[in-house]
């Protein structure tokens, strides 16, 4: 009989540490699945933390969108102004103007001289000169964010007018 007892503790012994390796690899797998759910609901957390901050940045864009489409109509006026009068005050209320704008993201649509991009400009006119370049500006046009503001208001080239009467001969 104790030749038995040894062999049956063992085996209760054996049985017991399959159990306990068994609810360990069982506990493993829970925490495992935990901090997977901890890591998930962390990336979600930043990830709603930066589209609030993301929305957030863009209502601001937005209110101030609006309000400089209600101002720029003023720097249309002082612009159009330094056309005709040859003023330093007025030259640096401009630049100061342009350069607040700059500040809040909004910059001047470059065209004269360069080719037409109906994305970017509307044509107003259209002259003899070279084939769709812009020959004019009319309104300046703005850009904020890399998006279109308002588009420029511009006097694009045609080509040249074949003259009915070119040397003197009818065609």
């Amino acid at each position: 009989m104790k030749e038995r007892e040894p062999k049956q503790s063992n085996e209760n012994d054996k049985e017991k540490i399959e159990e306990l390796v068994s609810e360990i690899e069982a506990l493993k797998k829970e925490v495992e699945e935990f901090e997977n759910n901890y890591k998930r609901a962390l990336a979600d957390y930043q990830n709603l933390q930066k589209r609030v901050q993301e929305e957030k940045s863009e209502w601001v864009r937005s209110g101030n969108k609006e309000l400089i489409l209600r101002i720029l109509p003023v720097l249309d006026t002082l612009m159009l102004a330094q056309q005709h009068i040859e003023d330093q005050g007025l030259q640096v209320s401009v630049q100061q103007f342009l350069d607040i704008l700059k500040a809040e993201g909004v910059t001047k649509i470059e065209t004269v001289g360069h080719e037409f991009d109906p994305h970017l400009m509307e044509c107003v006119t259209t002259e003899e000169g070279e084939k769709n370049k812009v020959l004019e500006e009319i309104r300046a046009g703005f850009m904020q964010y890399e998006r279109v503001l308002r588009p420029a208001q511009v006097t694009v080239g045609k080509g040249k007018e074949n003259n009915v009467f070119e040397n003197g001969k009818n065609h």
